[in-house]
């Protein structure tokens, strides 16, 4: 009997309790739903533009090793004879 006792008190208790809980505002549920919605498109645009080809031209080679021109800083040598 005194069994049966606290088992009714522990289960009107948990009921209880979870009568009581309060629910997500369906307002914040629509906010992360859209961030939500905002972080899978960017990462969905971030894949493809990193994928994609925007055909730049010709690849651009370094200059060659001595010419410093336009940002030079010694004088310029005259050219060879010839």
């Amino acid at each position: 009997m005194t069994w049966q006792r606290g088992s009714e008190f522990v289960e009107g208790v948990h009921v209880g309790h979870i009568a009581t809980e309060r629910s997500v505002p369906y307002w914040l549920m629509v906010v992360l739903a859209v961030v939500g919605l905002m972080v899978a498109a960017a990462v969905i645009v971030l894949v493809l533009v990193s994928n994609a080809d925007f055909d730049t031209g010709p690849t651009k080679a370094p200059p060659p090793p001595g010419t410093c021109a336009p940002f030079c800083t010694e004088p310029a040598q005259p050219p060879p004879p010839g």
